[in-house]
């Protein structure tokens, strides 16, 4: 599903793999005309990323390319190309916002930097989304999603309570080029209301390794005590931790003393609760060593369902480690409606994650799914900017589409 309050708004996006692609998708989900560009030879490079429908590799395929630009139109154009820089300046000129998270170099040699695009439309939002951001030493600096999460410092601060001896470990997927992304889309949904304030354009420049260090909690706690957090499952306070159970992982979130013994009640009052050692959470970390086999004893023989629903009843903070599947059968994702089906003309029809948002008085939309490479090249060129079918047949021979 999603939700036309941004209807009427046009976005062109020239990006490649999660974080541009994510923040465009968000406007796409709000409504807006999102425009995508693909390189005319093979498209977004997450177009070759799995998962694959059946495990069988295809530009039409990928499930992370179908989730990252659903309900967006896509074109092809090789701006490298004279008339492919022209045609795409032709579709800034009348774009509200240009999102892009190419190489500051690259953009500077195609002269599609802000400088030289706010010239064909002095109102538009451009947001540029690079690893390190458009200034400092690091702005050139080739990156990747492994090297972002450790210079962010999420690395480091992993836990591993299986075995902590291993080396820092980033967190798994593509969670922060979707987190850069997130933070993109939100600058840029306020740089569109300043526009239609005041009639004018800016520049956004977002670093995805700055997005990371935002939300570290572990920049604080070095700031203020000079604390650096070690990877280890002897944490402040406990129990705070993932813990196995009968089919599965529960997770303690166990902040205050009170919802320990709401959990002490969920075991049924056990005679080792109240041993001195575990009086209080600095206790319970402290001595966690012989508490937690103590708390696995009983979690072992029961179920993940059991332990979530029989502690949150009883007010206690635990949660379970839901799977993928686990959260496509959930009764609260059900309820709300959560994931939406699309029809795709080569995968079939499949579920997708919706929105986490939900708007009052403004209908539901069906969603589309992702275009296929070049689909609607007739629709934006001819239609759009004018050019003629033959045009377009001396582009796709020329390289341009």
């Amino acid at each position: 599903m999603f939700y036309k309050v941004l209807d009427g708004v046009k976005v062109i996006e020239y990006g490649n793999l999660i974080s541009a692609p994510f923040c465009a998708k968000i406007f796409a989900d709000m409504g807006a005309e999102v425009i995508k560009i693909e390189q005319p030879c093979c498209g977004d490079d997450s177009r070759r990323m799995e998962p694959f429908m059946n495990d069988i590799p295809g530009l039409e395929r990928s499930g992370l390319f179908q989730y990252l630009n659903m309900n967006k139109k896509g074109i092809t154009l090789n701006p490298e190309t004279a008339t492919g820089r022209k045609i795409l300046l032709q579709l800034l000129k009348g774009a509200d916002v240009f999102i892009e998270n190419n190489p500051p170099k690259r953009m500077k040699a195609l002269k599609l930097d802000y400088a030289r695009v706010k010239q064909v439309n002095l109102r538009i939002v451009m947001t540029s989304i690079t690893p390190f951001g458009q200034t400092g030493p690091y702005k050139d600096y080739k990156s990747s999603e492994l090297i972002n999460a450790h210079m962010g410092g999420v690395g480091y601060d992993s836990v591993r309570e299986v075995d902590i001896s291993r080396e820092p470990i980033k967190a798994p997927a593509h969670i922060f080029g979707f987190q850069a992304g997130l933070s993109a889309a939100t600058a840029t949904v306020a740089a569109v209301f300043q526009q239609s304030v005041t009639g004018e354009g800016t520049y956004l420049d977002v670093s995805e390794q700055e997005s990371i260090i935002q939300n570290m909690h572990s920049v604080f706690r070095y700031y203020y005590n000079k604390q650096i957090v070690n990877r280890t499952d002897v944490l402040d306070r406990a129990p705070a931790h993932i813990l196995p159970c009968k089919d599965g992982y529960i997770h303690h979130a166990n902040m205050e003393e009170s919802e320990w013994w709401r959990f002490v009640d969920l075991m049924g009052n056990p005679e080792w609760a109240k041993n001195e050692l575990f009086a209080d959470y600095t206790l319970r970390s402290q001595y966690w060593d012989a508490l937690k086999p103590l708390i696995l004893d009983w979690t072992k023989d029961h179920t993940m369902d059991e332990i979530y629903r029989g502690s949150q009843e009883r007010g206690s903070a635990i949660g379970a480690l839901y799977t993928a599947k686990d959260m496509l059968s959930d009764r609260q994702m059900a309820a709300r409606g959560f994931f939406v089906e699309a029809d795709h003309p080569e995968i079939g029809k499949l579920q997708y994650p919706g929105v986490p948002y939900r708007f009052s008085g403004i209908p539901k939309e069906q969603p589309s799914t992702a275009p296929l490479l070049g689909q609607n090249n007739e629709e934006i060129l001819c239609g759009d900017l004018g050019y003629t079918k033959k045009e377009l047949v001396k582009f796709r021979e020329a390289g341009v589409i």
